[in-house]
């Protein structure tokens, strides 16, 4: 008997492949034109699912922004401001047509809006659960960015709601990947989605009841890797600003040599250590499913990086 919630034969032509995109790799109008290159070039031998985190140095900001926010509620509006400054100008600087501008301005204000209430509930009894509100604003206002980006470039795309894809126990600010729900959610989405390019916000789940839980830092990874689990992926890519993974960091060590690829376990006890500064979690369920990971630079797309694979892969 075929599998019910295995994707339809229009969803099978192609294989899929989970592309993932850092903060330091979309925080500029460069970066979002290289990631929005690297879609459309993908397109043409998988069908592309994005997970896209906040721009950098956003998160931090909201961290702040949340702190802040629960000792005095007046501060909400001046960081509600600051953060849409950030993404207004990282708009101008990307998109040139103007109609899209406009439409990106008006998903800006409601994103805006909803930080500006999370931040002024920091101060009431839903805090934690405020806190994540707060946290998920910074992808939330990348993925209508990147959409918009990747339509200016001919390539239809669509904005999807993370908090209906990844199921999580409500542990505000360090939420647990609840498997059997999400997997039944992300392939009800995939079986029935429209055509264009997903775009999902990482680093953001949500309970059963639909409340914004986030996975802790290094969580868009995380959110990546659920996602190529659920869907069988081909493979996940890490879109990073680094050509790949090295024997030592090479910023300090004039003899760190690059790595084509290395075993699942020696990037497990890397990740566990935060040495591939990703969520520790997040090979896991790539490992579960041998599903290959690979590490490129988003400026250097040429470049191969590390692929990251099964033991006997290495053969």
């Amino acid at each position: 008997m075929p599998d019910p919630s295995a994707p339809t034969s229009e969803h099978t032509a192609r294989p899929v492949r989970v592309l993932k995109f850092g903060g330091t790799s979309v925080g500029t109008a460069e970066g979002v034109r290289n990631a929005v290159r690297i879609v459309c070039a993908a397109t043409e031998a998988c069908r592309p699912v994005v997970v896209v985190s906040a721009a950098a140095g956003v998160t931090n900001d909201l961290v702040r922004a949340a702190e802040e926010a629960q000792a005095d509620p007046a501060t909400a509006e001046a960081w509600t401001r600051r953060v849409g400054q950030c993404y207004h100008t990282l708009a101008a600087n990307t998109l040139t047509d103007e109609e899209l501008r406009a439409r990106y301005a008006t998903a800006l204000q409601a994103e805006l809006s909803e930080l500006h209430r999370a931040l002024r509930e920091r101060a009431g009894p839903n805090a934690a659960a405020a806190r994540d509100a707060v946290l998920a604003a910074g992808e939330r206002l990348m993925v209508p960015l990147l959409a918009a980006a990747l339509d200016a470039h001919g390539q239809v795309s669509q904005s999807v709601d993370a908090t209906a894809l990844l199921c999580t126990d409500a542990a505000h600010g360090d939420a647990t990947v609840q498997w059997a729900p999400t997997r039944r959610r992300v392939r009800d989405w995939h079986r029935s989605r429209a055509d264009g390019v997903p775009i999902v916000p990482g680093f953001v789940g949500g309970t059963a009841d639909g409340v914004t839980t986030t996975l802790g830092r290094g969580g868009s990874d995380l959110s990546a890797a659920v996602l190529a689990r659920a869907l069988g992926a081909e493979r996940m890519e890490r879109w990073t600003d680094v050509d790949g993974l090295y024997t030592r960091d090479p910023d300090e060590h004039d003899d760190a040599r690059p790595l084509e690829r290395i075993d699942f376990d020696q990037a497990r006890t890397w990740t566990k250590t935060g040495r591939l500064g990703m969520h520790p979690c997040t090979l896991d369920p790539l490992i579960d499913a041998g599903i290959p990971l690979r590490v490129r630079c988003t400026h250097r797309p040429e470049v191969p990086g590390t692929r990251i694979v099964p033991a006997p892969m290495l053969a």
